[in-house]
């Protein structure tokens, strides 16, 4: 039996909050990226994969937990 949203109740959920696990489906999902400021990955400014990874991370949190994410 498939997962269900633990905030709507109503559809499959498809992944889960990074912060508190609750499983989401797709449109109670919120993604959040966070660009790396650090110079390995700017290039005159332009922010640009570096040797260290990537210069973007994407995380998926529930309406709950955003204002919780750790941005920096």
């Amino acid at each position: 039996m498939p997962e269900i949203c633990g905030i709507c109740k109503e559809r499959e959920a498809t992944e889960g909050c990074s912060i508190c696990d609750v499983p989401l489906c797709k449109t109670c999902s919120v993604e959040i990226t966070i660009e790396d400021t650090h110079p390995a990955h700017r290039v005159k400014g332009i922010t640009t994969p570096g040797i260290t990874g990537e210069a973007v991370k994407r995380k998926i949190v529930c309406p709950n937990c955003v204002t919780e994410v750790d941005i920096f």
